[in-house]
């Protein structure tokens, strides 16, 4: 036999550490902040757990589920409201801005489509609350041309 930490692989162990406070939580009508809720746990345990907190047979007290995560897939296969999806983005004064996708509305005014492919719009940025990547090649190719000169 294996000691339970070389047996089982991390997303069962951090599963087994969750599932008992998760309960919990949902017994006494507790709300929980998890960071990061998906990682290294399968996307559809990541599911799952959300189905939990979103079903009122399993939450009859109204538990709440706080948690930040990067799976975009939730955004479609998560079955969250748009109440439920909010994002934060770094503002140019280096703060959080923190805001609802209920509320999101585009800058000709227009809310979101009931029907909008929400995971793909939002990795084309147009929720906003994506990385600023416009000077990521320049990191590498300016490490390169430290390589070479330095060759």
């Amino acid at each position: 036999t294996f000691p339970f930490n070389q047996a089982e692989s991390e997303g069962t162990k951090k599963f087994l550490r969750l599932i008992a406070p998760l309960l919990d939580c949902l017994n006494k009508g507790f709300v929980v902040a998890i960071d990061e809720l998906d990682a290294k746990l399968h996307p559809l345990l990541t599911k799952a757990i959300i189905g939990l907190f979103n079903s009122a047979k399993s939450n009859p007290k109204g538990a709440q589920l706080i948690f930040a995560t990067h799976d975009t897939n939730l955004l479609e296969y998560g079955k969250l409201r748009r109440d439920q999806i909010w994002f934060t983005e770094k503002t140019r004064t280096s703060s959080t801005a923190l805001y609802s996708l209920a509320e999101f509305k585009f800058p000709d005014g227009t809310k979101i489509r009931n029907d909008a492919a929400l995971e793909a719009n939002y990795i084309r940025g147009r929720y906003g609350a994506i990385p600023y990547l416009a000077r990521f090649d320049s990191v590498f190719q300016e490490a390169d041309n430290g390589k070479t000169s330095q060759n």
